[in-house]
């Protein structure tokens, strides 16, 4: 009886040394290095977005968007020109910047020349928006943005949109989601993933055939699946707002790899870089935006 019992003791002590090599290893699977600052002193960074050499993300309670270009960060847009609180940012081919504002609320267009307009405020029946969150574009030229209103498990009063951005013309697509938040595309644009943020479900939407899924649930708590973002090979990056990790999933629903972050409240994750291969994070516990390297190159959006 007691070898027996040595001899479970053994198995479990490999078994723990096993986990614990994997654990500790398993950042340097899709990461590598060590996060680095690349801008400070914000009041709830959020929505980053990438375009040729230059960063731009939302200071969203600071009521302005950043331009980070050449390690250098100045005021691209701010109150003066009309801002309330924006989140969510993505660019198209051309350079121009769609905002979700969801102060107003309206998903807003600022052109490569300084010219900041609404693109919309209101779906095809004229009903205006809640507060949109995150927006993301796809392979063809569509927005799409995710409009949340109540943080509950009783309300499904979240709604996901979709824009041509060339006429403004706004269509609802889906409701009754639970507080719908970032979004991005797989890198062939079949497959739209959203993220619920009171089920911290995230959702897998086949746009060929309009069928949409679970592809997985992440860990439960005060926490949730913020903005996310794409590789070259389908892996999602998603950021877990109080969780303080960022997490990769498989285009299957498996989890392939988490990293700690320097704070507890990652909002938003973009890839960047001439290589593509930097992945800038958004962080408002200390109010800052971080890069660190990544092991595979994210997915261009234009």
């Amino acid at each position: 009886m007691k070898k027996s019992f040595f001899v479970f003791m053994g198995l479990m002590l490999v078994l723990l040394l096993v986990f614990i090599l994997i654990f500790s290893c398993s950042s340097r699977r899709y990461f590598s290095g060590d996060f680095q600052l690349v801008a400070e002193g914000l009041n709830f960074p959020e929505g980053p977005a990438y375009f040729r050499d230059r960063l731009v993300f939302s200071n969203c309670y600071g009521g302005w968007i950043g331009n980070m270009q050449m390690n250098m960060l100045d005021t691209l847009i701010s109150e003066k020109d009309g801002l309330v609180n924006t989140n969510g940012t993505v660019f198209d081919g051309e350079g121009n910047l769609y905002i979700c504002e969801y102060g107003k609320p309206a998903i807003l267009k600022y052109s490569p020349e300084g010219n900041l307009s609404i693109l919309s405020e209101s779906d095809q029946g004229g009903k205006r928006f809640n507060r949109p969150n995150d927006i993301t574009i796809s392979p063809s030229g569509m927005l799409y943005f995710t409009d949340p209103k109540s943080y509950s498990r009783d309300l499904h009063d979240g709604r996901l949109f979709r824009i041509d951005p060339r006429s403004g013309e706004t269509v609802w697509l889906i409701e009754g989601l639970q507080f719908p938040n970032g979004l991005c595309f797989s890198p062939k644009g079949d497959i739209l993933y959203v993220g619920e943020s009171v089920n911290k479900n995230i959702l897998k939407i086949d746009c060929r055939l309009g069928i949409l899924d679970t592809l997985i649930t992440l860990p439960a708590g005060n926490r949730d699946p913020d903005g996310m973002d794409c590789d070259v090979e389908g892996n999602l990056y998603i950021a877990y707002f109080g969780g303080g990790m960022i997490y990769v999933v498989s285009p299957q629903g498996i989890l392939l790899d988490s990293l700690a972050t320097p704070g507890r409240k990652p909002s938003n994750v973009e890839f960047g870089g001439e290589d593509m291969k930097t992945l800038y994070v958004t962080e408002c516990e200390t109010n800052a935006v971080y890069a660190i390297r990544t092991n595979r190159a994210g997915l261009k959006k234009q």
